[in-house]
């Protein structure tokens, strides 16, 4: 029996594949972490049995204790080389771009805005959750509210934005850059994903529907325009404006350049993009916020229970496609082939 060896990082887990032929053969994958073969660790796994806190404050201290005029295998370079930039840049330029169109997207028009409501179906993931459950289930979660829940929800909306810049941060004082770019390339055809499906099946979300059938239902001669405009934040993050006495979510969210794009759920993709790109010892942990922000979209009344189930498959179908080419064109991959 011949046993062959290679190296793909597959989140530091080996995989065994077999193959049949006249003599029997196994092929075993060897995976690793890319630290295996960064010089900084002069060829050692770092431990990774270590708290996250302790290995983050061992790299920020080596990147500021002062420089002692003896040559050491150990040394890490305050800032990244120009080439890892530039690698980074490549790898997140599909997402920068999403976000430029998503934002200039009131002038461009090219996905519908809040005069464009004739182009939208307003009722076409509301009809197919009335259809599969029998009840709907944001308005069961949201029905059981009260101030310190609405703060609890608007916690993860307001880290939301900050996800992508602070995540690789955190990766790279761990000396993961190959995480760094399997991150921002995930993330990219995940956005890239939800705009096409925002193009052929815009949907309005679920405190927008119901806002707009309970005043249509006293007042019909009210435009349907009228009323999104002037009611953007949902019930959850209306309470906290008031409470604070300032229009706060309100402002957040008036501006949003795209109105119909509920389905699925990019406040729920975009943790799961860290989860499947985490190192494996941290996914139990941050399963746990994942869980967290698809409660507030349900609580918020922001998403239908099938836009996060929309975008767990969508993403965890990149992630499955993304892992099959890499092992296909035997390249470092470290994302989990779910």
């Amino acid at each position: 029996m011949n046993v062959l060896r290679s190296s793909l990082t597959l989140n530091d887990r080996p995989v065994v594949t077999s193959s049949s032929s006249s003599k029997s053969s196994a092929v075993v994958v060897r995976c690793h972490s890319a630290a295996d073969h960064n010089p900084t660790t002069n060829g050692r796994r770092p431990s990774y049995g270590d708290p996250v806190v302790v290995v983050v404050l061992r790299r920020l201290l080596l990147r500021a204790a002062p420089s002692s005029g003896q040559t050491t295998t150990t040394t890490t370079p305050a800032l990244p080389s120009r080439q890892d930039v530039q690698r980074i840049a490549l790898s997140a330029a599909p997402y920068l771009l999403f976000l430029l169109l998503y934002g200039i997207n009131p002038y461009i028009r090219l996905l519908p805005v809040a005069a464009d409501i004739g182009r939208a179906d307003l009722r076409n993931v509301s009809a197919w959750e009335e259809y599969l459950f029998p009840w709907q289930l944001h308005v069961v979660v949201s029905s059981v509210h009260f101030l310190p829940l609405d703060f609890v929800a608007a916690v993860p909306y307001l880290g939301h934005y900050v996800i992508p810049v602070l995540y690789p941060a955190f990766l790279y004082l761990l000396d993961r850059l190959e995480l760094i770019l399997q991150f921002y390339r995930l993330l990219g055809l995940t956005m890239w994903g939800h705009y096409v499906i925002w193009l052929v099946a815009p949907t309005l979300p679920p405190w927008a529907l119901d806002f707009l059938a309970a005043h249509q239902a006293t007042n019909a001669s009210i435009m349907a325009e009228t009323i999104l405009a002037a009611h953007k934040e949902g019930p959850a993050f209306a309470r906290i404006d008031s409470f604070i006495g300032s229009p706060f979510f309100h402002g957040m969210f008036v501006g949003n350049p795209v109105p119909f794009g509920s389905f699925p759920s990019g406040h729920v993709a975009w943790p799961m993009c860290i989860l499947v790109t985490l190192p494996g010892h941290l996914r139990s942990r941050f399963s746990v916020y994942v869980v967290w922000v698809a409660w507030a979209t349900l609580y918020t009344g922001h998403h239908y229970v099938l836009d996060i189930i929309g975008a767990l498959a969508l993403v965890g179908g990149l992630a499955r496609l993304m892992g099959h080419v890499a092992q296909a064109q035997q390249t470092r991959c470290s994302i989990l082939p779910l």
